[in-house]
């Protein structure tokens, strides 16, 4: 399930203005947001912390140079071992 929420977050930031060091706080709005529309979506409730931690991660992955799909991936496994969720 947190795949898809990992999905949706990255198909949302798609459309987000192009990542730069001056402006982490507007990819951050659209990733939380992005991320709790993905998890309302998938009928789940996201641990306190997770979705900051997960658009957190993805930012400085993208930041240093991670592909896309290479940060999706990492932040996604790191917030699934860090947040795991009920089903």
């Amino acid at each position: 399930m947190i795949s898809g929420v990992a999905l949706a977050l990255l198909v949302s930031m798609a459309s987000a203005p192009t990542l730069t060091d001056e402006d982490p706080s507007i990819i951050r709005g659209f990733c939380l947001a992005a991320f709790e529309a993905a998890m309302a979506n998938a009928g789940l409730s996201a641990p306190e912390g997770m979705a900051r931690f997960t658009c957190d991660c993805f930012i400085e992955q993208v930041f240093q140079g991670a592909a896309l799909n290479e940060a999706r991936e990492t932040c996604t496994t790191e917030a699934a071992q860090r947040f795991p969720l009920e089903y």
